[in-house]
This record gives C-alpha cells, structure tokens and sequence, in this order.
C-alpha cells in the first residue's frame, strides 16, 4: 500500500510540474493483462533508438515548451539550494579568504618590529606601552604584536648563546 500511495504523490508532482494530466487507468497498479500487453509491446519494439519504430513513435526529444519548463524548474531547484545553503557558502567564503590572508606581516610592518627588536635584544619583551606603540606604527593588531614576538623569541633568541646567558641571569634575580 505505502508502494502504490509513493507512486501516486510521484504521478500528482509530475502532473504539478508538468501540467500534463495522465489519462485514467494509469495509476500506479498493473493487472495481468497489462504485463501481457507489455510483453507483447516489448516484442514489437526492435530494438533500436533511431527513427521511429514499429509502434509509430519517435525518439523522446522533448518540445519547446518541454524545455523550457525543465529549465524554469533547474532555475527554480538552483535558487532553493542557494537560499538553503547560502550561509554555509558564506562561512566557506570566509574561511577561504582568511586562510589567503594568513601567513607573511607586510615587509614595512616587519621592519619596525625587527627595528625594535634589534634596540632591545637583551630583552626582547616589549611593554604594554611598547605595544601600543607599535600597534599604531605598524597597524597591526595587539594580539598580532604579541604572536609576531613570541614567535621572534623562540626562532631567534634562545638560539643566541649571548642571550641565552642573559636570559640565566634575569631568571635568577
């Protein structure tokens, strides 16, 4: 039953989509008489898809405004997926130009951080008054001051044997 009522709700969106109606008789149940019928019409039917057949009928090449409702209804299914999927696409969007962006400070930003490192390489930990210094020189933001000094001092300091020996004594006090 549940078989016969899915054909059904398939033959009344067809008849929605096409605005076609399917003659009587064409539900979705098929008697004996009509799998002879197909028997039968199957050994009519010679095989090929070129012409028309024994049955009089021609390729299936759909008319004009056949084409144009299946191109109505693609525009149609095209804008519902875009409105259902519009913010998803919006976050990957996102996603993808924050990972361009990611990677190398401009080279003018770089160099007034190097500048100030290389001022202060005894003791590469800027103030908070340092950083807003060099937030507003270079335009960055704090948290990108911040990154760009750590990761300074774990490339560059601890690997200097002078500083290293610096760094023993600042500790110790």
């Amino acid at each position: 039953m549940e078989a016969v009522m899915a054909c059904w709700e398939i033959e009344q969106s067809l008849q929605s989509l096409t605005g076609v109606s399917l003659g009587e008789g064409t539900g979705a149940t098929m008697s004996d008489d009509d799998e002879e019928q197909i028997d039968s019409d199957a050994n009519l039917f010679d095989g090929s898809m070129e012409g028309p057949d024994s049955l009089g009928f021609g390729p299936l090449v759909p008319t004009e405004s056949e084409r144009s409702l299946m191109e109505r209804v693609r525009q149609e299914l095209k804008h519902e997926l875009k409105q259902g999927y519009k913010e998803k696409i919006v976050d990957i969007r996102e996603e993808i130009l924050r990972k361009r962006r990611a990677g190398k400070l401009p080279g003018d930003t770089t160099s007034v951080l190097k500048a100030w490192w290389q001022s202060h390489s005894k003791w590469p930990y800027p103030t908070e008054e340092d950083k807003a210094k060099l937030v507003q020189e270079t335009g960055l933001q704090l948290k990108q001051i911040n990154n760009w000094f750590i990761n300074q001092r774990k490339r560059n300091w601890h690997s200097n044997p002078s500083t290293s020996t610096v760094l023993k004594n600042k500790r110790k006090k």
